[in-house]
């Protein structure tokens, strides 16, 4: 069996079907809840299930606006339009892909956003945005 080296950006997170304009890094944490139990017949010996998944994003970009008035790519305007967003509109479709490796998609809520400027003329702005997996991720071939 052959393997091979995934680069990073071979990977990408959609957000609807665009990812976020100047991307830099994406994160995905997958953490297991579990519950706690214990019955006589475990002769006092706690017993872990695993209940569900917590699942989240996290992407860093560069603050990038595109003047297009279509634009391919979620810019920095995009993407707080999201953020904002309440009730069910604010419930995203996303998809996240490895080139040559399966596709998961489900839905999310963004959870935070966040922007860092810098006047050091050798820094960049950047983005910041956390979803969280509401629901599952599903695999795709």
């Amino acid at each position: 069996m052959a393997t091979s080296v995934v680069e990073g950006y071979n990977v990408a997170l959609s957000i609807g079907t665009k990812t976020v304009l100047g991307r830099t890094q994406e994160d995905l944490s997958i953490s297991a809840v579990t519950k706690t139990s214990i019955t006589k017949d475990d002769a006092g010996v706690q017993q872990e299930k695993v209940v569900r998944h917590d699942i989240t994003f996290r992407v860093a970009a560069l603050m990038s606006l595109d003047s297009e008035t279509t634009h391919s790519k979620l810019d920095r305007d995009d993407v707080i339009a999201l953020a904002l967003a309440t009730g069910s509109s604010a419930v995203v479709a996303v998809s996240y892909a490895c080139t040559g490796g399966t596709t998961y998609t489900g839905s999310a809520i963004i959870t935070g956003y966040s922007e860092s400027t810098s006047a050091d003329l050798d820094s960049d702005s950047t983005i910041s945005l956390d979803l969280k997996v509401i629901g599952t991720l599903t695999a795709s071939a």
